[in-house]
Parts: structure tokens; C-alpha cells; sequence
């Protein structure tokens, strides 16, 4: 883990694209939120079962809003909200920083915001930032390898799968800082 490259991350998170805005997730959103990790469906893919953790909790809307914001203290992962008009559409996340100047960026976004190009637009948005603003090296992701539509946005935004397991494909980016 790279505290140094996770302290490059000021907070509050703002970054605008042309329909969008990418910020850091908020009390007045944690509805939404805990709507994205209840949904069984979107998280066959996120790769974490939040029922596993609950040790005898409620998995309510305070429990996963609390749940982002210890981990953001702990400087494991950083969750933001992707927002168009105001409205939480899905979450990316930067998380797996290591000590080679890599992050690796997971996302996720409601069903009903699937196919609009809201992925893409944040996700490069979000690549930009963790290039140009912490100063990252290598960009990294991974998806399941049944899910074809993030392996396509990942492809898009220009990362090369290394290799694969039984489960995963891998891919990273190296930042060419010339």
C-alpha cells in the first residue's frame, strides 16, 4: 500500500466532465449508495459480499456510508459518487494503490444508467486525474471474465490485459509522461 499516493487525493473530490460530475460521496447520497451495494445483480461483478462483514449489523443505508468513509480512513479506498444533475448514476472507486506508483480503479453503475456512456465518460475523466493529478505510473483494473461490457470499457480506455485466471482478466495502463 502507498500512503504517499493516496494522500494526493484532497478532499473534497470535485471533477467535471461535460455531462457529469465525479465527487466524493456525501450523506444526502447514501441512499443511493447503499441502493448500489443492495443490488445483487451489479455485485456479482464488484468481486466483495457485504454480508460477509456484517458480524450481526444492519446492512442499511448509515452502515454502507460509514463502511466507504472507514476505508478512506484507513487509506485503502477511495469511492466517489458519479452524478448527473445532481443524481448519484453509479460509483468509481480507486483502490489497490501500490508501491510502484500503481492504483487500480473499479466501477460500478445502476442498471438504468447503463449504455448512456456515463462509464466511460467519468472512467476517462477519472483516468486523467489519477495520471495527472496524484501522479500515478500505471493505471490498473480487472474484471470478471463473464463480464463482457466492463472488459469493453476497460479496453476503451486504453489499458492492456496482461494476463487472466480461472475468475479474472488483468489489465493495466503505464503513464508515458512524455
Amino acid at each position: 500500500m502507498n500512503e504517499q499516493l493516496f494522500n494526493k487525493i484532497i478532499p473534497p473530490v470535485l471533477i467535471k466532465t461535460e455531462r457529469l460530475s465525479i465527487e466524493d460521496i456525501k450523506q444526502t447520497d447514501k441512499d443511493a449508495y447503499a441502493r448500489l451495494y443492495l443490488d445483487d445483480h451489479l455485485n456479482k461483478w464488484w468481486g466483495y459480499d457485504y454480508r460477509e462483514d456484517l458480524n450481526g449489523e444492519t446492512a442499511d443505508a448509515d452502515y454502507f456510508y460509514n463502511f466507504q468513509n472507514l476505508l478512506k480512513e484507513k487509506k485503502e479506498e477511495y469511492s466517489l459518487a458519479v452524478k448527473k444533475d445532481g443524481v448519484m448514476v453509479g460509483e468509481l472507486v480507486l483502490h489497490n494503490f501500490d508501491e510502484f506508483g500503481g492504483i487500480e480503479m473499479g466501477f460500478r453503475f445502476f442498471k438504468d444508467c447503463q449504455g448512456k456512456g456515463y462509464a466511460v465518460e467519468s472512467a476517462t475523466a477519472l483516468k486523467a486525474y489519477v495520471f495527472n493529478t496524484l501522479g500515478a505510473t500505471k493505471l490498473k483494473s480487472r474484471c470478471y471474465k463473464e463480464n463482457v461490457n466492463s472488459r469493453k470499457l476497460i479496453e476503451r480506455l486504453g489499458l492492456i490485459m496482461l494476463k487472466e485466471d480461472q475468475t479474472h482478466y488483468y489489465f493495466e495502463l503505464i503513464f508515458d509522461k512524455k
